[in-house]
């Protein structure tokens, strides 16, 4: 299968908390994916982040091989 989405090395540092750490992954094509881990784990912000509603203050977002830039996002 393709790779779809790509998730390379994205943070989110909030004032007192770094929600987002590094995480880097790959969706491909036409296969499902969930995102699991305890309270303040960081699942929202990195969904927040896939979806444009909030932009990582580090790392790239790539949706089929193209980043995702201000024009992409809603």
């Amino acid at each position: 299968m393709s790779v779809l989405l790509q998730a390379i090395d994205l943070v989110k540092q909030y004032p007192e908390v770094r929600a987002v750490d590094g995480i880097s992954f790959d969706v491909e094509a036409g296969s499902c994916y969930g995102l699991l881990g305890p309270n303040g784990a960081g699942k929202t912000t990195t969904m927040e982040m896939l979806e444009g509603l909030i932009e990582p203050d580090q790392g790239k977002i790539l949706y089929r091989g193209e980043p995702v830039d201000e024009g992409f996002r809603h």
